[in-house]
C-alpha cells in the first residue's frame, strides 16, 4: 500500500514521490552519466603502509611503462591528502584495429574504458578463432541490440 510520503510497505518509491515522467527523466540522466567513464581515476593511499609520495612514484613508473613515455600527471586531491587523481586520457584516435574482435555488453565496455580486462561473462559475441591472451579490438554494445554468439 502506498502512503502519501512515497512509501510502499515501508520502502521509498521514487515513482510515487516524483511522478512517472520525472522518475523516467532522472533514470535516463543516470544512465547517460553511467555510460561514460569518469574524468579521473582515484587512488586512496593507505598511509599506514606507504606514503602518498611513494605510491605516486610507483604509479608514475607504471604509467610510464604502459604508455611508452606519454606523460600522465598524477595529482593530489586538494582536500583529501591521501587521495591521488589520475586524469583519464582519451578518447584515443590512433587505435589499430585488430584481426580478432569481441563485442561486449555495456557494463563490460564501461569497465574496459576504465582499464579492466574482458572476461567471458561480459562477452556478447567474439571472433571464432580468438584465444586467451590475444590482443583484440573490443566494441561495446551500448544499446543491447547485438545477438549473442
Amino acid at each position: 500500500m502506498f502512503h502519501k510520503h512515497g512509501k510502499k510497505n515501508g520502502k521509498f518509491s521514487i515513482v510515487t514521490a516524483l511522478g512517472k515522467q520525472e522518475a523516467e527523466r532522472k533514470f535516463e540522466t543516470l544512465l547517460k552519466h553511467l555510460s561514460h567513464p569518469p574524468s579521473f581515476t582515484t587512488v586512496r593511499v593507505n598511509t599506514h603502509l606507504a606514503s602518498v609520495q611513494h605510491v605516486k612514484n610507483l604509479l608514475l613508473d607504471e604509467l610510464q611503462k604502459q604508455f611508452n613515455g606519454l606523460s600522465v600527471p598524477i595529482l593530489q586531491h586538494p582536500d583529501l591528502q591521501d587521495v591521488l587523481l589520475i586524469p583519464v586520457i582519451g578518447p584515443r584516435k590512433n587505435i589499430k584495429k585488430q584481426q580478432c574482435e569481441a563485442i561486449v555488453g555495456a557494463q563490460c565496455g564501461n569497465a574496459v574504458l576504465r582499464g579492466a580486462h574482458v572476461y567471458a561473462p561480459g562477452i556478447v559475441s567474439a571472433s571464432k578463432f580468438m584465444k586467451a591472451g590475444d590482443v583484440i579490438s573490443v566494441y561495446s554494445d551500448i544499446k543491447g541490440k547485438c545477438k549473442k554468439g
